[in-house]
């Protein structure tokens, strides 16, 4: 492993979903528009890109049909990953390390 480098436990949520507390716990405070995939059919087919969804709603969609779910999620401790993102797990990495 070289230095910079994460270590992390994989969870594959379409074959274990994510339940609600899970999911809320995840999300907090940040606004559910940063967890909600805009690519996939079922958003559109919701009408959520013409009124975007309250985040009640948002996860109990998202449990239902976790291709709304932006992916990958990286959670280390309190600091939570959205999306892929090099630099954003560089600097964790370098903060870990």
């Amino acid at each position: 492993m070289h230095d910079n480098e994460l270590t992390a436990e994989e969870r594959d949520y379409f074959k274990k979903p994510l339940t609600a507390a899970e999911l809320k716990r995840i999300v907090g405070t940040r606004p559910i528009a940063d967890f909600i995939s805009t690519r996939t059919k079922s958003y559109k087919a919701m009408g959520w890109d013409k009124k975007p969804p309250t985040k009640t709603e948002a996860i109990a969609a998202m449990i239902k049909d976790p291709t709304l779910l932006k992916r990958p999620i990286l959670i280390d401790g309190t600091k939570v990953l959205i999306g892929f993102s090099q630099s954003a797990y560089d600097d964790l990495a370098r903060q870990r390390g």
